[in-house]
């Protein structure tokens, strides 16, 4: 998965599914328990950091989810086709994705 942010309005199935991986790993950095930045968070072998997306506060954290979350939404069919692939190894952030973002 690449760290950079996209953005282009390509949505291949490639683009979409990297988008959003990179979105669940984004969404992974904010502790869900304190609310905090994690320091790391692994995935699949591979170890992130806010630093890795050029997030160092929470509110560039927020800043880069609601322009993820904007993408999400302007390209709901695409997404509703590579959500699938990812909800095997992201079930609570895909179910959020279709809940939340993709059910508007």
């Amino acid at each position: 998965m690449c760290p950079a942010t996209h953005t282009d309005d390509t949505h291949d199935d490639g683009t979409v599914h990297d988008r959003l991986e990179r979105y669940f790993v984004v969404s992974a950095l904010r502790c869900r328990d304190c609310g905090d930045l994690h320091e790391q968070v692994r995935v699949g072998g591979e170890t992130y950091t806010a630093a890795d997306f050029a997030i160092d506060s929470l509110a560039e954290w927020r800043l880069e989810m609601d322009k993820e979350e904007s993408w999400i939404r302007s390209h709901r069919s695409a997404v509703r086709e590579a959500l699938p692939d990812l909800a095997d190894d992201w079930p609570e952030t895909a179910a959020a994705v279709r809940d939340r973002l993709l059910a508007e």
